[in-house]
């Protein structure tokens, strides 16, 4: 498989580290059946549509917010650096991880963050399994003389919710049961769905506690409530060595793989088909222009598969 599918989308410090310019760029990513992904350059939440796993649980639509952010820290010894920003009511942002970002680009469709964080070199990778309501975010610490031998840990916060996409929660209204056996972790809201997140790398404790009053700009700027909570389900610590992906992987079944190796080969075949499958059936676009393979892989990602009750796998 080639290092790259297409020509990179890519932004550099001077737009990743100015919280505006990096809120005006947003990523979206999809599934295939109606889930998606979404957010900000910055990584904040400027949208009540931004998360991590937006999930179709009451097909053909019926989409809710299942995890709204995955909140790293990277941690060596005293030194803490976040790769995170969150905006919250009153205009404060805490922490501001967007000016750490040395770049952002697109690789095929999967957002990539490189994080300049002292000495060290982080590189963060989000992606969704094709046809699965499952969200991937791997990271793999940069190798150089500095880190060479080295582990550092990286602490990740996991936000949930169980609302619909389009509407709002209020805080203490979710009481999801949680548990983990240290590598595995399930947040079951009862008659909704069940959340399981895997550690690749590290473990998982348990935590239920609230985040109030994110701010969404965006949603002010539409007219709409501008205010949202989310619940803290639980606490990952991975440890990170040069070259070597680790991550979470969170979803609606319990059987997906931890694997983010693995994983990011699989993303990264399947658009590489999307592109041989829309070169075949169109043959102008073997001689089209670079660009045009981000234009193929944009498309493709509107379209998803929608299961009708009258209509038989």
């Amino acid at each position: 498989m080639k290092e790259r599918l297409v020509e990179p989308i890519r932004f550099g410090r001077e737009i990743c580290g100015d919280l505006i310019q990096a809120e005006r760029r947003e990523w979206w990513l999809a599934n295939g059946i109606g889930g998606y992904a979404a957010g900000t350059i910055a990584g904040t939440l400027t949208r009540r549509y931004h998360g991590l796993l937006i999930a179709p649980v009451y097909p053909p639509l019926g989409r809710m917010l299942v995890l709204a952010k995955a909140d790293a820290m990277l941690i060596d010894g005293e030194q803490v650096w976040p790769l995170f920003s969150n905006r919250w009511s009153g205009g404060t942002v805490d922490p501001a991880g967007h000016t750490h970002i040395e770049c952002f680009e697109l690789d095929g469709r999967l957002p990539v963050w490189r994080y300049a964080l002292g000495p060290h070199r982080v590189e963060m990778r989000i992606w969704m399994e094709p046809g699965a309501n499952t969200t991937y975010v791997a990271y793999r610490l940069q190798p150089d003389r500095m880190t060479a031998g080295r582990t550092l840990k990286l602490n990740v916060t996991l936000l949930a919710n169980a609302r619909d996409h389009h509407g709002e929660v209020q805080a203490d209204s979710l009481h999801p049961q949680i548990t983990s056996d240290g590598k595995r972790l399930r947040a079951s809201f009862a008659d909704q769905f069940t959340l399981h997140v895997q550690a690749q790398g590290g473990t998982i404790d348990v935590a239920n506690d609230w985040f109030r009053n994110f701010d969404l700009p965006v949603e002010r700027q539409r007219g709409l409530p501008d205010r949202d909570n989310h619940l803290c389900v639980g606490h990952a610590q991975l440890e990170v060595r040069a070259g070597e992906w680790v991550g979470l992987v969170a979803g609606l079944q319990p059987d997906i793989s931890a694997d983010v190796g693995q994983a990011l080969i699989r993303a990264r075949a399947h658009e590489a088909k999307v592109l041989v499958r829309a070169k075949d059936a169109i043959k102008e676009l073997s001689d089209a222009p670079p660009w045009v393979d981000q234009l193929i892989l944009a498309a493709d990602s509107f379209v998803f598969a929608r299961p009708l009750p009258e209509v038989a796998d």
